[in-house]
């Protein structure tokens, strides 16, 4: 893994990183995705990270400092706010820039180029959740509070980095930030490194497969797809990835699977015949690029996020999250087997693009 802050040189300037939150999901992939591209040049970065979490960097240049005790709202209100600070000035590290990888700014002692890169939607969503609710007190925290906290470290020069032209207008009007100085970068898409796996136990080959890699949370929205299965024939099946004390619905035709490793999640891309997004809370939504790079049909629900990431590819269907008529009527027309043109994303700026405008602020 990167070197320990323990193993240093006397070089003392470095740009420091704040990750300390991302243990799980979509935020520990970009901090894995993050590391892994960072340059491998003369500049020295300091990463903070979780110690719940391992991540790996063959770089010289790259040291990887867990930090314990950050958990928590409060202490990790703290060390944003104070910690961080005496951490380096203990160590005397003098920071050229500050990076934080979880949405909220942080304090590192001297005005230096900040970038943030925001991967948190909630607030920009109309809908109103009851904080007095078990199941919506956290999406109502995200929404109502959490705002505060971004704000707090959020300057006019702040550059902020964002998945799509949908977040970046949300941000901006918002938060009251410069356009200018937010920009747009495609997280990374590495399937052709997946290795072929036999999926026998997973995959019906008598059906018609469809596909949602989705947590269980109720804005992703599996039960459109239930209710538009009672609908379907029985030539038609589908792959959730949650649990089955999870499970919505004991119909045969619906399996189960719980979370599974990224090589496996490839090959269901490449062994179903459709992958079904229905979800109507989303930053970005990974796994329709991932499969429209496969070329994999997708049926989406039509909303900004889904269009946005969908662009160009021929193979997406767009249908009301809500109706499931609507989306029974677009699983009827999935043929077996059918591929179309992979998406192209050569154009779009990505993990280079974003390191240059970090070194070059």
């Amino acid at each position: 893994m990167g070197r320990s802050f323990s193993i240093i040189d006397t070089m003392k300037n470095y740009i420091i990183v704040n990750a300390t939150a991302l243990e799980s999901g979509g935020g520990l992939s970009i901090l894995q995705q993050f590391i892994e591209n960072v340059p491998s040049d003369d500049r020295k970065w300091l990463i903070f990270v979780s110690p719940e979490v391992s991540v790996q960097s063959p770089q010289f240049n790259v040291f990887i400092e867990p930090i314990h005790g950050v958990k928590s709202l409060p202490k990790r209100l703290y060390w944003d706010t104070f910690g961080l600070k005496k951490w380096l000035k203990r160590h005397e590290i003098d920071p050229v820039a500050s990076v934080s990888l979880q949405n909220t700014g942080f304090n590192v002692g001297k005005k230096v180029p900040s970038f943030i890169y925001y991967h948190q939607s909630l607030p920009f969503y109309p809908y109103r959740w009851n904080p007095f609710k078990k199941n919506e007190r956290t999406f109502w925290f995200y929404k109502n509070i959490y705002p505060i906290f971004v704000k707090l470290f959020l300057r006019k020069d702040t550059y902020v980095f964002v998945q799509l032209e949908y977040i970046k207008q949300e941000f901006s009007k918002y938060f009251k930030h410069p356009l200018k100085k937010i920009g747009i970068f495609l997280p990374s898409v590495k399937l052709s490194y997946c290795k072929n796996e036999k999926l026998d136990e997973m995959i019906d080959n008598d059906t018609i497969k469809l596909f949602y890699p989705a947590s269980a949370n109720f804005y992703k929205n599996h039960r459109v797809i239930i209710d538009a299965l009672k609908f379907a024939k029985d030539n038609v099946s589908v792959i959730f990835t949650i649990d089955h004390d999870e499970q919505y619905s004991d119909d045969r035709r619906i399996k189960y699977i719980g979370s599974q490793s990224f090589e496996t999640i490839c090959n269901l891309y490449k062994s179903c015949d459709a992958l079904v997004f229905p979800s109507y809370i989303e930053t970005f939504g990974l796994p329709l690029l991932e499969a429209a790079v496969c070329g994999l049909p997708i049926i989406a629900a039509d909303l900004p996020y889904a269009r946005e990431v969908l662009s160009g590819y021929e193979g997406a269907t767009f249908v009301p999250f809500d109706d499931p008529k609507a989306w029974h009527e677009a699983i009827k027309k999935i043929e077996k087997r059918k591929r179309y043109k992979p998406i192209d994303i050569e154009s779009r700026p990505g993990w280079y693009e974003l390191f240059q405008t970090i070194v070059w602020k």
